[in-house]
């Protein structure tokens, strides 16, 4: 199946035709960049009618076929019994399953037009063995019956693949996408967001791309898609890293994906046989969803948490004993931390102008602030711009705790030089006249600083706030409007923290100002530097950030995509309970991985899919699926001989029933998860048509050949297969008129799945 998906996937970029204007004619208009789309080269029809069902019904028709070679090129009852058996059970058991598990709900086949085709053509498979068995030639093959059995293949393939096109319609683009628009909006669970729209343009690009080619399907990083998409995520989950965030994005669009029928069985085989893991990334990222809700202050999370000095600066003079510094948590809180400050020697030395301190402090949960103290010897000589440094350091933090430091960190303990005021009145001004600062920084720091000093010790308040020059306030940064900073006891510089809003668009540089509107005493004035200005430039990373979040969803969607495995994890995947998930394992789990290892554990040894373009891993499959094949055809004979079932009644009952058992599964899971109701019963009529055409039309032709050769006619007994034909034909029209009632009426609820539990 893996090798079927990743032939069936191969894509060609094909040249847009440009039309001309009507203004500028087609020679005279001015270069223009070529533009190419990527096209699947199989048609999804022809390729679920050809190599889908020839890999769904392989058993089927390997069975027929080993079973007339086996018997000297004479007719046997388990092919053609197994392949009519299958086809009422595909046709009657698995739809009924199907419409029972969509519920009240309704689901409708989108191609019915290729579905009327391929149910003609299912039928009239039966019905045209009856005409051979019975009427035309009873109980002989013809060599003209058998080669026109094997055209009726062809001509299916021809006739579904043109309606398919309507190569009679024109306007047939339109219409698909009006039908399909119709029956989205109705099927439609919830109404779709812009981060929705862009995930689903993106995730019907990628459904056609096998996992290996799913990064170059990915659009370009200077493309709008992946752009939108990487700004939209990281503005619904801003506390998250850029990894987690690609990991979410790669979830969203591989749920997206369009499914064709191959997925689900291949979900279904590996489910059945334990080689599906439950931990998969549907739980990752509902942790990573989770974690996000817990923290919706995207102000906190950006600023992330952080412990600090209140300032970068305290002052010191000659008559001082000692100096106090405040150390501040911000942001998340909840767990414990110790810390570590230290005194370390500047121009200021440790014993001659200060004692010298080392100790830890400990913060509990929610405790926001602490002050230490630090005592300064008497009589020092404090000059102008001596200097010495209070460290900070995290020793311990409770689990979970995130606390990092901030980039005050290192306390500067200082003389200050008076001089610097010339008005010689105490001001507060901004230590510089311009700041620069990324868009993706977070927040940007501006400093503030005290001149000279005041006559009384006393706290100094100082009003302030912001204004747009070419940034705008709550766009690009979060603005403040007649705002207040304390400096508290000894504080000689202190900063503001003006938060920048990433919008994830490589933009032109753009800029604020912060001004000092005014003091809350008298003493103290504005000095000279009373505005600053804050300039945002454009992150020099946005592509490169793109790029890398583009990478990391391709890395991703791969791993979710079946059939990427090497050769050694397909091996150590076979030998494990769930593909290595045995954390999740239950005790089915481990039964159904003990009966289904030597089977998983000899086809591991088939070649990978991704060599060869797939097509080494189909041809080894079909023959190692004809080995299993031949093996079970003798089981079953000697089963039946063991209990005196004839080969006819073992092959409709028990072997069509096992062969038909991974197509429930998958059309049941089908019908679960898909929109639309094709992969759970649209294909069920192409694979019986295919079974008959090809499951008997080949076997038939071989032995027509061989007795034609030997001027001996090709015995078919009609017998027990003639009456199970004419059985299952009746019934099979009966099941499409049902089907066709559930579709038009709405007392069914206008949907071939689902509907009214009661009429």
């Amino acid at each position: 199946m893996c090798a079927i998906e990743k032939i069936t996937s191969k894509t060609k970029k094909i040249k847009i035709k440009q039309e001309s204007g009507k203004l500028v004619a087609a020679g005279n208009q001015p270069d223009q960049q070529e533009e190419y789309e990527e096209v699947r080269v199989w048609n999804p029809t022809v390729a679920n009618l050809t190599l889908m069902a020839l890999g769904s019904s392989a058993p089927e028709i390997l069975l027929s076929i080993i079973e007339i070679v086996g018997n000297n090129f004479h007719s046997g009852d388990l092919g053609p019994g197994t392949i009519v058996g299958s086809a009422a059970f595909n046709l009657f058991c698995i739809s009924a399953i199907c419409v029972l598990t969509v519920g009240k709900k309704t689901k409708r086949i989108a191609l019915f037009k290729v579905f009327c085709v391929t149910a003609f053509f299912g039928t009239f498979a039966y019905i045209w063995l009856l005409i051979v068995l019975a009427w035309i030639s009873p109980d002989v093959v013809e060599l003209w019956e058998a080669i026109l059995t094997l055209l009726f293949f062809g001509i299916l393939v021809i006739a579904s693949y043109c309606v398919d096109l309507e190569i009679w319609n024109k306007n047939k683009k339109a219409n698909l996408e009006t039908e399909l628009q119709d029956i989205e909006d109705r099927t439609s669970k919830k109404p779709s967001k812009n981060l929705d729209v862009e995930i689903r343009n993106v995730a019907r690009r990628l459904s056609y791309v096998d996992g290996e080619s799913v990064l170059d399907a990915l659009p370009a990083p200077e493309e709008g898609d992946v752009r939108k998409m990487a700004r939209d995520v990281a503005r619904v989950y801003p506390g998250l890293e850029a990894d987690d965030q690609a990991k979410i994005l790669a979830y969203r669009l591989n749920q997206n994906k369009v499914r064709d029928r191959l997925y689900y069985r291949i979900r279904a085989i590996r489910q059945l046989t334990s080689s599906w893991k439950k931990t998969d990334e549907e739980k990752e990222v509902q942790e990573l969803e989770e974690k996000e809700a817990v923290s919706p202050d995207h102000t906190s999370q950006k600023l992330k948490p952080r412990i600090e000095f209140t300032a970068r600066v305290y002052a010191v003079y000659p008559q001082d004993k000692k100096v106090k510094l405040s150390v501040i948590r911000r942001g998340n809180s909840d767990t414990a931390l110790t810390l570590n400050y230290s005194t370390v020697d500047g121009i200021g030395k440790k014993d001659l102008h200060y004692l010298p301190k080392m100790e830890n402090l400990r913060f509990a949960p929610q405790e926001m602030q602490k002050d230490i103290v630090i005592d300064l010897v008497d009589g020092a000589d404090w000059r102008p711009n001596t200097v010495f440094y209070v460290h900070l350091k995290i020793v311990d933090q409770d689990e979970g705790g995130k606390t990092k430091l901030g980039e005050c960190n290192i306390a500067h303990v200082k003389c200050p030089e008076d001089t610097t005021s010339f008005s010689g009145t105490p001001n507060v001004e901004f230590v510089k006249g311009n700041y620069v600062c990324k868009e993706n920084c977070g927040w940007v720091r501006v400093f503030i600083t005290k001149r000279g000093k005041t006559k009384t010790p006393h706290d100094v308040g100082v009003r302030f706030e912001t204004e747009d020059i070419s940034a705008n306030a709550n766009e690009d940064y979060v603005p403040y409007k007649n705002a207040l900073l304390y400096f508290k006891g000894q504080e000689y510089e202190k900063y503001i923290d003006v938060e920048v809003v990433d919008d994830k668009d490589d933009e032109k540089d753009e800029t604020f100002s912060v001004e000092l509107l005014g003091t809350e005493d008298r003493e103290t004035t504005i000095g000279n530097k009373k505005r600053t200005i804050v300039t945002i430039i454009s992150d020099d990373n946005v592509l490169k950030n793109i790029t890398n979040t583009r990478k990391l969803v391709g890395y991703y969607l791969k791993r979710m995509t079946p059939g990427q495995a090497t050769w050694r994890e397909q091996i150590i995947n076979a030998a494990s309970v769930n593909s290595g998930d045995v954390a999740n394992a239950t005790v089915l789990d481990c039964v159904l991985h003990g009966l289904a290892f030597p089977w998983k554990f000899a086809f591991a040894f088939v070649p990978p899919p991704m060599m060869m373009g797939g097509w080494l891993c189909f041809v080894v499959a079909l023959i190692a699926i004809g080995l299993v094949t031949a093996v079970v055809g003798d089981i079953a004979s000697i089963f039946g001989c063991m209990v005196g079932m004839p080969d006819a009644i073992t092959a409709i009952t028990l072997v069509a029933l096992g062969t038909s058992l991974p197509d429930t599964f998958a059309s049941k899971i089908a019908a679960e998860n898909d929109d639309f109701a094709d992969n759970a019963v649209g294909n069920v009529t192409g694979s019986n048509s295919v079974n008959v055409f090809l499951g008997l039309g080949l076997p038939w032709l071989v032995a027509a050949f061989y007795w034609c050769d030997k001027g001996q006619p090709f015995v078919v007994k009609a017998g027990d297969l003639g009456f199970s034909v004419a059985v299952f034909t009746i019934f099979s029209i009966i099941f499409l008129i049902v089907l066709i009632a559930r579709r038009m009426l709405a007392v069914f609820g206008k949907g071939e799945l689902g509907g009214p539990p009661v009429l």
